[in-house]
């Protein structure tokens, strides 16, 4: 039947209807979950109907062949001719303004005080592009929390003497928050459009309730993911991918560190299988000790940054105790040890790697918090963090929102600290992109830490709700794979005077890399040249885990949405690079390469 058909077979009387073509949600979903997204009976057999047809008075389905409509469950079957006034006619002023026959969804009713509603929708490629004729502007409040069901507002319009209103629906994720909620809540979908747009308490708690399923489900996606990887760690070691600069290949290199963020994020399990794999994690990290310290690979040397981050999965004071061997004695950390000759435990020193022989702010950050969660007594005062806030980086970390999340760890639940806090929170809230995520690369990892680090700083609003909504968006996005570590030397100066490195220089631009990520890794700093190296997270380890562990974290209902605009006055540079290596050169290496550091 046709859309048109189907109208003209409703009784004007109705208070709304509904209808879907089940032809456009096929390629969506199964039969099954069809009928139970529309409440039908399990045993009707929906080939021979073109629509479902939701109303105030029953379900029914549209004849394909017959212009019928069928109640499945009390078999009774109306029909034009038995009809005197019919819907089309009711609401043929609204109805005149779209084609509705090319509607592969469509709604209408009246329901007091309200004047009449109209949705229309067409069906493409998986998303509903909706129009929906409305009194007059809805109020906005608690929109963000669509997401939540897939649904997006564009825009809307005053047009003569009906306010237009544009949405988007992404229907796997729309169903998909069915299915997670038992199909529970589908009335709320009409609801929300009867009252023409606006939301009200209890549709806001069922949007509230739907995130928080979202969420739940995308913490409990990733771990699944983990358990699954952790479980082939007999089989063959999860390695990172060193991308060294061009013209040098791709090596595997770092089969460690991305584990001490995968036990981190297992120690969220609940369920058997999941403890499981994370109790055999405990075990390999703890087989791979050396001493009782981690390094970044497998039997190569031991460091700070690279035993640190190991150990924020762990619970191990001992080995916490054991990082003050790297202690610079000025209330920072060495990234590792080193001599002008080779020593067991110690890199050995040139001068391409002498910028490394210092204290490393990161590190120091997460030190600080290890002792801290460990009860011994902090090494690292307060003044320290602060006086290099400004300028903060790692030597190793390739995001900047990565160093956030430890400085928040090593500050968090201190009163002396409420100053840093605050400027924290500050830079981050500034640099919010209009859709809630962060940073310009890496935007589902820089989101994943902004969350962590501003629930780490005691943020708990609803704003962080809808960040972890379109984190779930980014998860669901194919992306390029995360770079969270890099590592530099430098240059010798020779080999940047000759005209084969000048060629290599200008070359950067168009050497392709076989990890597809292709960036100009060869930079001038201050007056050296740097070669800058990327650790890319081939099993996206340090990605499932981070968004993990950012979609665990709770929100407070009670406490409101964040004016964002607060914040926007200044944002900080250092988050509008648009790669790691712009980052590195402009942010991360810079404070480490002023004369008289290195």
């Amino acid at each position: 039947m046709q859309v048109s058909e189907i109208l003209q077979t409703l009784p004007h009387s109705l208070e709304w209807m509904v209808l879907f073509n089940i032809s456009a949600i096929e390629p969506l979903t199964d039969h099954n979950t069809i009928k139970a997204m529309y409440h039908l009976p399990e045993d009707v057999d929906l080939k021979p109907y073109s629509h479902v047809v939701l109303t105030s008075e029953g379900r029914f389905l549209a004849d394909s062949d017959n212009a019928k409509l069928f109640d499945p469950v009390s078999g009774k079957r109306w029909s034009k001719e038995n009809i005197k006034d019919n819907l089309y006619t009711r609401f043929s002023p609204q109805l005149n303004l779209f084609s509705v026959d090319e509607a592969d969804c469509l709604g209408l009713g009246e329901q007091n005080p309200y004047s009449p509603v109209l949705l229309h929708v067409k069906i493409a490629e998986g998303y509903g592009q909706a129009q929906a004729i409305f009194d007059h502007q809805p109020n906005f409040d608690h929109y963000p929390l669509l997401k939540a069901v897939g649904v997006k507002f564009l825009s809307g319009e005053i047009k003569n003497s009906y306010y237009l209103a544009k949405f988007q629906n992404r229907l796997p994720i729309h169903i998909h928050a069915g299915i997670l909620s038992h199909f529970s809540r589908t009335a709320h979908c009409n609801l929300f459009f009867l009252q023409h747009g606006n939301i009200d308490p209890p549709l806001e708690e069922g949007l509230w309730k739907a995130s928080e399923v979202r969420s739940n489900w995308g913490k409990n996606y990733n771990l699944t993911i983990l358990a699954n990887l952790v479980n082939q760690l007999e089989e063959k070691p999860l390695a990172m991918v060193c991308q060294p600069p061009p013209p040098q290949p791709l090596f595997g290199y770092g089969d460690l560190v991305p584990l001490g963020f995968v036990l981190r994020a297992l120690n969220l399990a609940t369920d058997e299988n999941t403890i499981n794999s994370k109790d055999k994690l405990e075990k390999f990290l703890l087989s791979k000790q050396e001493g009782k310290l981690w390094a970044f690979h497998s039997q190569r040397l031991v460091t700070a940054t690279d035993s640190a981050l190991v150990l924020q999965g762990f619970n191990l004071p001992e080995s916490v105790e054991a990082l003050e061997v790297f202690a610079d004695g000025k209330g920072g950390y060495y990234p590792q040890l080193w001599s002008e000759e080779k020593q067991e435990g110690k890199m050995v020193y040139d001068d391409s790697c002498a910028h490394w022989c210092q204290g490393d702010y990161a590190t120091t950050c997460m030190v600080r918090s290890l002792r801290k969660r460990a009860g011994l007594e902090s090494k690292t005062p307060l003044d320290y963090l602060l006086s290099g806030f400004e300028h903060r980086s790692g030597l190793y970390f390739a995001n900047p929102y990565l160093v956030d999340w430890y400085l928040a760890q090593a500050i968090t639940d201190e009163e002396e600290g409420d100053i840093l806090r605050q400027k924290l929170i500050t830079e981050i809230l500034a640099s919010i992109n209009e859709d809630y995520s962060f940073g310009l690369y890496d935007v589902a990892f820089s989101t994943a830490l902004a969350i962590l680090t501003l629930t780490e700083l005691g943020v708990r609003s609803r704003t962080i709700r809808v960040m972890q909504l379109r984190l779930l968006e980014l998860m669901e996005a194919k992306t390029t794979l995360t770079i969270p570590f890099y590592s530099s030397l430098k240059i010798d100066s020779e080999i940047t005077s000759q005209k084969k490195f000048f060629t290599l220089l200008m070359g950067q631009s168009f050497t392709k890399n076989p990890s597809g990520i292709n960036q100009k890794q060869i930079r001038k700093i201050g007056e050296e040249y740097h070669g800058i190296s990327l650790y890319l997270d081939t099993y996206r380890l340090i990605t499932h885990s981070t968004m993990a562990l950012a979609l665990a974290e709770k929100c407070d209902l009670e406490d409101g949405y964040l004016d964002l605009s607060h914040y926007q006055d200044y944002i900080h540079p250092r988050y509008q690079c648009q790669s790691h290596c712009e980052y590195i050169a402009k942010f991360a290496l810079p404070p480490y390469l002023l004369e008289g550091q290195s």
